[in-house]
């Protein structure tokens, strides 16, 4: 490919990345009133959080029981303050937190 067939290449590119980011507020009249777009806002964040917890907990390797004390108790602190507070970002915060500070011995507990 020619120099030229690059810049056209990066040029379609970059028209395809600003439309797909403008999309949204193009066309925001149809979204805000469509409703399979409210109960994908809905739900949306709660099955993202479930499926990185699924990844999360998969990557670790499980050799003992032992092992997943510090991801186990922080989903479960995840958990409870989502259910409590409903706060994504706290919640997220909250875990991620516990879960460096255990795995770092922060806490001077040996998990």
């Amino acid at each position: 490919m020619s120099n030229f067939d690059y810049f056209i290449s990066a040029l379609i590119m970059a028209g395809v990345t600003f439309g797909l980011r403008a999309f949204p507020f193009i066309a925001r009249g149809f979204i805000a009133h469509h409703t399979r777009i409210q109960i994908l806002g809905r739900r949306l964040p709660v099955a993202m959080m479930v499926l990185l917890t699924l990844y999360a907990m998969n990557v670790h390797n499980w050799s003992q029981p032992s092992d997943g004390y510090a991801q186990m108790l922080a989903v479960a602190v995840v958990a409870i303050l989502q259910l409590w507070r409903q706060q994504a970002l706290l919640s997220i915060a909250s875990g991620t937190l516990l879960y460096m500070a255990l795995m770092n011995n922060w806490l001077g507990i040996l998990l």
